[in-house]
């Protein structure tokens, strides 16, 4: 008997399917736009020399490989947690996971378990959340948030979708440098963002995965740390791997706003259990690095400036690119409002279908690109690609 006979196969995953045929491509002028990994001006991964620096020390001071604890290394929970809300509360329970995807699927259990749902996703999102929560069992939904015609942040359909929803919602929020369209609201509107789901009794769940790729890492936190002394419990997911350079160390955590630390104690114990049932504890190395980055001024220092050093980069490509296209047309200037790694292009499927296949230009098929992925000598390239496709 074949137990796997009827198994259907499915196509690539969407960024790592892209990742495949870039690879595959043998044309000499192939840019990659896909996948969401900070490269260098030469289109290099990048090991910061602060994390060279940290890697050197723990070798040096022998740490063993021993299990962490079932929520991972406190120095590095309380650390990261000091980074995201600017201080050690005790009403925040944080427990370290296994990078940010990680956090939002304990998260995602954790709240469904206590009666929390349906979670609501903004449109356009990451690919891999919609997967994430309905594999947790959640019932998914979207709000409105990027306005096509307008090529903006659609800030009235977003508080709308708010007053409609019902009580105890799960309302997944990008913390900054929203994933894929670049767009952020101000801190007026998340503000006024706050005050909604405080009276329709909301429970707001951040997504955190490039805090200091839009501005100044406390800037950055403006938003979450405005929900928490506005007095709202809540939810952050948060990814190491673009601050820290850390992508296959897989460095996350999850943080829990309680009331007090008694409730957190307790929250701590249901959420333990949720991590005990799918990857039973954290791995080691990438927490040990950030939290001695963390805990010493002179690499915490070291580590602020390369992360300025990339988040420019990153600003100075989408000028150029700006630039560059607004030679010939105004139609892409929304784009130089955008942060973060993430530009979201307006184009359509047919035309990120012409910049593969006739440029061996490589992007999701939403037309988000990853302005990372632009350097000096590929970006007038593009730019020229982008203006063939769309006005031809």
């Amino acid at each position: 008997m074949n137990f796997f006979e009827k198994v259907i196969e499915l196509p690539p995953d969407p960024i790592f399917g892209l990742i495949m045929a870039f690879k595959a491509d043998s044309r000499k002028t192939k840019v990659n736009l896909g996948a969401g990994v900070y490269k260098t001006a030469d289109l290099q991964p990048y090991v910061l020399e602060s994390i060279k620096e940290a890697e050197k020390r723990l070798l040096e001071e022998g740490a063993n490989k021993d299990y962490l604890p079932i929520d991972g290394l406190p120095g590095y929970v309380e650390a990261t947690k000091q980074l995201v809300f600017g201080d050690a509360d005790s009403r925040i329970y944080g427990a370290q996971t296994v990078g940010g995807t990680a956090a939002l699927r304990v998260a995602a259990d954790f709240l469904r378990e206590h009666g929390y749902g349906p979670l609501y996703l903004s449109d356009p999102t990451w690919a891999n959340h919609t997967r994430i929560f309905k594999d947790a069992g959640l019932e998914v939904n979207t709000y409105p948030y990027f306005d096509p015609k307008r090529l903006c942040f659609d800030f009235e359909g977003f508080c709308n979708a708010l007053k409609q929803m019902p009580e105890k919602s799960i309302v997944l929020l990008q913390g900054c440098c929203h994933n894929p369209t670049g767009f952020d609201p101000t801190f007026d509107q998340w503000k006024e963002i706050c005050q909604l789901m405080e009276a329709r009794h909301l429970f707001p769940l951040f997504d955190f995965a490039y805090q200091g790729f839009g501005v100044e890492p406390e800037q950055d936190a403006t938003a979450i740390r405005h929900f928490v002394q506005a007095g709202l419990q809540c939810a952050v997911a948060v990814s190491h791997s673009k601050s820290f350079g850390l992508y296959a160390e897989r460095t996350g955590a999850l943080y829990l706003v309680c009331q007090n630390g008694v409730e957190a104690k307790k929250v701590g114990s249901r959420v333990k259990m949720v991590i005990r049932g799918l990857y039973s504890n954290p791995p080691c190395h990438g927490a040990r690095l950030v939290s001695l980055i963390l805990h010493d001024e002179e690499l915490k220092g070291h580590w602020l400036n390369e992360l300025a050093n990339m988040r420019e980069r990153i600003a100075q490509m989408r000028r150029v690119l700006v630039d560059l296209l607004e030679i010939k047309t105004t139609r892409f200037d929304f784009l130089a409002g955008q942060l973060g790694m993430f530009s979201y292009t307006g184009l359509d499927q047919g035309n990120v279908e012409r910049l593969i296949a006739e440029y061996g230009i490589y992007l999701p098929k939403d037309g988000r690109i990853n302005v990372a992925g632009l350097n000096q000598e590929n970006v007038t390239y593009v730019a020229d690609a982008l203006l063939a496709v769309t006005m031809n």
